[in-house]
């Protein structure tokens, strides 16, 4: 795939997860996925760490020093919208997990491709 496919997915997962914090929590299932939250916070962002790192035409330390803080902020936005939404709150452990996830998804593409 071309990164300006990741782009256009990368895009539509950041929509996804956006979508998916703005759930009420009288909304979302009860079920006993949501005991392991801070594993799901962290799958979410290695993901999205991913694909941040594959929507880049070239994947340098560079690029990987400037996208870490984006996603990390990315994380705070979704954590600080989350905290508006009925029956849902803010948590600094969920910004972490997002913060870990998305970093170690950049480290690892970043690592992968300098394999070569």
């Amino acid at each position: 795939m071309t990164n300006n496919i990741y782009r256009i997915i990368l895009f539509i997962y950041a929509l996804l997860i956006l979508s998916m914090s703005s759930i009420p929590s009288s909304n979302l299932p009860k079920t006993w996925l949501l005991e392991w939250d801070k594993t799901i916070h962290f799958i979410e962002y290695f993901i999205f760490g991913i694909l941040a790192m594959k929507s880049m035409s070239d994947v340098t330390r560079k690029n990987v020093l400037i996208i870490i803080p984006f996603g990390i902020l990315f994380g705070f936005l979704d954590e600080y919208l989350q905290s508006f939404i009925s029956g849902r709150f803010s948590s600094q452990w969920d910004v972490l997990s997002d913060s870990l996830g998305f970093s170690i998804g950049v480290i690892l593409v970043w690592i992968k491709d300098h394999d070569k």
